[in-house]
Formats: C-alpha cells, structure tokens, sequence
C-alpha cells in the first residue's frame, strides 16, 4: 500500500510540473511576441520618419525653416534608432560576459552638467514645461575625479534619467551623487512620476520587464534600459536598487568603489554663456573625499 501512495504522489508531482513547464512555454511565447512587436515598433517608428522627412526633403517648394524642422526630425530618428541598436548589442555583450569596463578619470561635475545640458533640451522638446529638472553637487568650487568608465557611467546615468523624464508628467527630476560614504559614492535620480511599487520593485532590473509601460503608448519600449544599468553597475563592482515610493514618484540609485584619481581635482571648466542652465539647484555641502 506504501509503495502504491508512493507511485500515486509520484505521478501526481510528474503532473504539476508538466503543468508548470507548460504554462512557463506560454509565457515565454508571450514574452516572445510582445518582445519581436517591440522591436519591430522600435525600429519601424524612427525608420518611417527618416524615410518620410528623407522624402518631403526633395520638393522645391520648402522654407528653410521647414527644412531645419524636417532635417532636425530625421536627425533625432536616427539618434533614437542608434541609441535603440547600441542597447541591444550592449544587452548582448553583458549577458555574454564579452563587454568590458575601461577605467579613466572621469569628472562627476563635468559629466552631470553635461547630462543636465542635454536632458533640459529633451524636457523642452518632449514638451514637459511641467517638469523641472534638478542638479545636486556636492563638490561646488572643484571638480572632483575618480576613477571609473566615464563612457558606461554616463550611459547609465542617461538611462536613469530618460527613465524618469519618460514617466514624470509634472513636478521634479532631480540627479546627483552622495560623497558620505567611506568606500562608495552614491548617484541618484529622484521623480516625482508613476512610481513604483513594492512588487514591482523587486524585478523592475530585470531583462525586457515592461511593467511601466502597460498602460502607455508613449513608454513603449522593449525594457531593457534598466537591466542594462544592473548590468553595467555590477561590472563596475557596485550596487544598483530602486526606492518605490508610489505617491512622491521613484529613486533610482546605484554606488561606486570610490576610486579617487592621483590627481584628485582640477580647476572648474565653466559652461558657455548658451549652454546656461535654468532650474539649477546645488546643495551648499562642500565634501572632501
């Protein structure tokens, strides 16, 4: 009788998972289709602009102002498309273990006013006047060099931040680092957006997770940003983690090794007079590594 319960609870388990395996095939083949949609979206979207303003480019009969409009939209299609391509070979090479991380002295106040330059001209040109953007420096009168990959830091502090431009409608973004660490130095950026809540903050880094974009034409996307940042951070040797708060919008934060350059600072290269900066906000804490 042992051994006949035995078989019976055998066969039952054999039948879960064969239950289990199959659902696991329908979801994949979900994951599959929506994946191959997006990524004929992604595509298809910038490729028809460029071939539409391409073709309206050849009458005889356009202002210059309309051929600045129409060469300005092909050139931001075409910046999209890259961007797009060069996430998907770089999502590629992280899960293949073939990217590597080139160490440089990098400046966190140069980067950040660079990052901050571009990103207001984005805010204006998606139209979000509702949407300040913010700086928070600690470092005000030097410009503080560590060690790092300058290239990857800037590219996971740009996706952070297109990330939240994308999904705060009105309010705040504000991006900045934390030098009070002994080993580490903490980047951030805060919004005032959508949020994200306790379950969704557990797998939100993960490959292709689209939960942000459910319910919003506008935020599709393939979702891998997020798992590209996980993945540039931890070759970096830090840490990477979201702070859900659904009513006051997201922080997403990540730190570094603190690795100060032999040359720990140089003089402050001021920005020229048309790339001034509106919105500017930096913290009167002078810190001292």
């Amino acid at each position: 009788m042992k051994d006949e319960q035995k078989i019976k609870d055998l066969e039952k388990r054999i039948k879960e998972l064969e239950a289990l395996v199959r659902s696991k095939e329908v979801e994949i083949e979900k994951i599959r289709t929506v994946f191959l949609s997006n990524i004929s979206h992604e595509i298809r979207t910038p490729m028809n602009s460029i071939i539409g303003f391409s073709n309206l480019l050849a009458s005889d009969d356009l202002s210059t102002d309309q051929k600045d409009l129409y060469l300005e939209y092909i050139n931001n299609s075409s910046e999209n498309l890259l961007s797009f391509i060069e996430n998907l070979i770089d999502m590629a090479m992280i899960e293949s273990g073939q990217l590597e991380i080139h160490e440089d002295d990098c400046c966190i106040n140069d980067l950040f006013n660079a990052l901050y330059t571009f990103y207001n001209r984005e805010k204006h040109r998606k139209e979000k006047h509702s949407v300040a953007l913010l700086m928070d420096k600690q470092v005000q009168n030097t410009d503080l060099l560590f060690r790092t990959d300058p290239l990857r830091l800037k590219q996971i502090m740009s996706n952070l931040i297109a990330n939240a431009l994308k999904f705060t409608e009105k309010g705040i973004i504000v991006l900045g680092y934390d030098l009070s660490q002994k080993n580490f130095i903490k980047f951030f950026v805060k919004d005032t957006g959508r949020g994200v809540d306790q379950e969704d903050g557990r797998d939100v880094f993960g490959s292709f997770n689209r939960k942000y974009s459910l319910h919003q034409e506008e935020a599709r996307g393939i979702g891998i940003g997020l798992s590209i940042c996980k993945g540039l951070v931890e070759l970096m040797g830090g840490e990477i983690w979201v702070e859900p708060n659904i009513k006051k919008g997201s922080v997403f934060a990540f730190q570094l090794p603190k690795k100060v350059s032999k040359n720990r600072f140089k003089p402050v290269h001021f920005l020229k007079e048309d790339e001034s900066m509106k919105n500017f906000f930096i913290s009167d804490q002078e810190v001292a590594i």
